[in-house]
């Protein structure tokens, strides 16, 4: 499952409870943007890619 699905999802219901602000959905995203272009990307995406997969093998 690409972690864009898996954030989305995670937004929704969070929005959905209530407890996410349209303001601070803003600045997630505005801060994701930022760290998607450092040094930091390759290394967060690796880990979460290995964090899904785990999560993955849970249902198998």
């Amino acid at each position: 499952m690409p972690l864009v699905i898996a954030l989305a999802v995670i937004t929704v219901f969070l929005k959905r409870k209530g407890e996410l602000k349209p303001t601070h959905a803003l600045a997630c995203g505005a801060f994701g943007f930022y760290l998607a272009g450092s040094t930091l990307a390759g290394s967060i995406h690796a880990a979460s890619a290995n964090v899904l997969s785990m999560i993955g093998q849970f249902g198998t």
